[in-house]
């Protein structure tokens, strides 16, 4: 039993969806790159390291997005 396709959904929107995790996985790498090494010049040692490097990146992200989406619903609904 398969469902039709949603009309909704298109090349388009697909293939901004695509870009956007693209640019999500470049930023988390990016991020986590940057924390590492920051925090090697720092001296700190290298388990609390791992998990501040692991740990912030997704925190990070989910806050920007979490805020474009309480925004954009609350500009919707004006």
């Amino acid at each position: 039993m398969s469902q039709p396709p949603n009309p909704d959904m298109d090349r388009k929107t697909i293939s901004r969806i695509g870009i956007a995790g693209a640019v999500i996985g470049i930023v988390s790498i990016l991020l986590f790159m940057g924390l590492w090494i920051l925090l090697g010049n720092a001296n700190v040692d290298d388990f609390p390291r791992l998990v501040i490097s692991v740990c912030v990146p997704p925190a990070i992200m989910t806050a920007i997005i979490g805020a474009y989406l309480l925004f954009a619903v609350t500009r919707e609904n004006n």
